[in-house]
């Protein structure tokens, strides 16, 4: 598991909102935590347009931190995590799969799907998502073997606690 920033199980985060009118998402949330082996304080933020946003971006950090989910893993977009844990999703796979496959998550997956969070990605999205593939005219066996690599990315997710 790839991860930019992890919080250790037990490690308090602090948490603030901070309203600043000169941007178009003028209220920051922010989480910040000490790391216990690097001694270093870490800290992750995100604009949204107001409070309540801001609020609930910050209370499902807090939910995931306490699930043992590190902030930046909880966060990460489809496509870095996809990029960065595909050797652990495709694993067992035989070689003449896998270049169908990578084909399909470099091509339809990541332009589809890759901008949203990995926790964001819901079985609605992916139907819509499969749809336009189809009405773009991939052939079935595309369309298997691009929801056959997203379906292994997202069981891997599910592992890591996404």
């Amino acid at each position: 598991m790839a991860e930019k920033a992890s919080v250790p199980v037990g490690v308090r985060l602090s948490t603030d909102i901070e309203y600043r009118p000169d941007r178009p998402k003028p209220y920051r949330a922010r989480v910040r935590w000490f790391d216990p082996t690097t001694k270093q304080r870490l800290s992750l933020s995100e604009g949204k347009a107001d409070e309540d946003e801001a609020q609930e971006w910050l209370q499902s950090i807090i939910d995931a931190a306490q699930a043992g989910l590190p902030p930046s893993l909880a966060t990460m977009k489809l496509a870095e995590y996809g990029n960065a844990n595909m050797n652990l999703a495709l694993r067992g796979l035989e070689l003449k799969t896998r270049d169908p496959y990578l084909s399909g998550w470099r091509t339809r997956v990541v332009p589809a799907l890759g901008h949203l969070p990995a926790r964001m990605i819901t079985n609605g999205v992916v139907d819509r998502s499969v749809q336009n593939w189809i009405v773009d005219e991939h052939s079935r066996s595309t369309v298997k073997n691009t929801i056959a690599v997203l379906v292994r990315v997202m069981e891997q997710a599910v592992r890591d606690g996404i």
